[in-house]
């Protein structure tokens, strides 16, 4: 350890209130930008897990597309068209919508986002999704999402109690054949997966022969990228075809840019560094302006100003380092509360919680410097 780590430490013990105020102010920092940066997260994987699970290497969607609630529809034409294109084995279609969903128990609507899924083929990476998903038999058979809040009803308890779960949805008879898990989202409450006969069903007044997303599937050893150019000159302008990590980062790129939630995270991220900074600031600064003749004392006996510099640093490492404990736990509590009450997981990642220490240190170094120049100008012989 520095020699100097000692007399930081007994400088920032002098004034015990001062000090709890700074290790406050960088723990309410530290526990902004964790939950900022949780939330956010949460929001984007959230948004796209649906499309993370579906099993596809390329993916068609009309050039209209939006969003995942705000999808368009193409002709499904244009699968049977990429039959023929070299490198594609087969294909499977999915719809999406959304309709009111009526709790079984208190009767009461509300919006649920529809998965029509076709074909014999596989349509989700997810083992135990696509096993539940053959499943369906009947037009009125759908899977539920067991995770989807808790205003559509106790569909999970009445199913595992041995009971046939009915219910509707648009106002036609369904009944619930399985469940899955996925999760609630910022852009879904709850999410229900049928067949293509059963989409129909539910939604007469759309045209049958109109797919939302067409899932690609490649031969073995052929390359996504080579696929997506042939299909791209063999297909009308109609329709855009992409890889399937593409379209995934689309959709996270809308949530990001088009929606005012990025501008927002990014607006409270910059204020939580703002608070750590002055924070640090003002203690460091209080502490220079404090001891000014004793480091005038040393100054005029050799001791250089990276001396002080380090010093310096020093309590703003000290600082970072009581404060980032505090704030967070408080983030991991936010976590855990958040996750249970919304139903959308936050989940606390190591790479986060070594770069948030690593963001909270980099601008406490920064307030430190501010702090130390007004040591560097002042003409220290003035106070002797």
């Amino acid at each position: 350890m520095s020699p100097s780590v000692p007399v930081a430490f007994l400088q920032l013990k002098k004034q015990p209130r001062r000090l709890l105020v700074a290790v406050a102010g960088i723990a309410m920092s530290t526990l902004g930008i964790l939950c900022q940066m949780g939330f956010e997260d949460s929001l984007f994987r959230s948004a796209t897990r649906l499309y993370q699970e579906l099993d596809a290497e390329v993916v068609v969607i009309s050039p209209q597309y939006q969003f995942m609630v705000l999808p368009a529809q193409f002709s499904e034409r244009r699968l049977y068209q990429a039959l023929a294109v070299p490198g594609v084995k087969s294909f499977s279609s999915v719809r999406l919508s959304v309709a009111p969903f009526k709790n079984p128990v208190t009767l009461l609507n509300r919006t649920v986002y529809v998965v029509g899924a076709s074909g014999a083929t596989p349509v989700f990476m997810n083992k135990d999704w696509e096993r539940q998903r053959r499943r369906l038999q009947a037009p009125d058979d759908i899977l539920f999402d067991s995770r989807s809040r808790p205003e559509f009803g106790p569909i999970e308890a009445l199913s595992q109690a041995g009971r046939p779960v009915v219910t509707e949805i648009a106002n036609q008879r369904v009944n619930i054949a399985g469940l899955f898990q996925m999760g609630a989202s910022f852009s879904a409450d709850g999410t229900v997966i049928t067949t293509d006969e059963g989409f129909a069903r539910l939604f007469p007044k759309r045209r049958p022969q109109l797919v939302d997303l067409g899932l690609i599937h490649l031969e073995r050893g052929a390359r996504a990228e080579e696929v997506v150019a042939r299909l791209q000159a063999a297909l009308t302008h109609d329709v855009v075809v992409m890889t399937h990590n593409e379209l995934n980062a689309r959709e996270q790129k809308y949530w990001r840019g088009t929606t005012p939630a990025g501008f927002i995270f990014k607006t409270i991220l910059g204020i939580c560094l703002v608070v750590g900074c002055v924070s640090v600031y003002q203690i460091l600064s209080a502490d220079i302006a404090e001891n000014l003749k004793q480091y005038a004392t040393l100054k005029a006996i050799g001791y250089r100003d990276g001396y002080f510099v380090r010093l310096t640093f020093e309590k703003a490492w000290l600082l970072t380092t009581v404060a980032y404990p505090v704030g967070f736990l408080l983030a991991a509590c936010v976590y855990v509360s958040a996750t249970r009450l919304t139903l959308v997981p936050l989940v606390m990642t190591s790479a986060r919680v070594v770069g948030v220490y690593v963001i909270i240190l980099t601008a406490a170094f920064a307030a430190g410097m501010i702090s130390v120049n007004s040591l560097r100008r002042s003409d220290l012989s003035e106070l002797f």
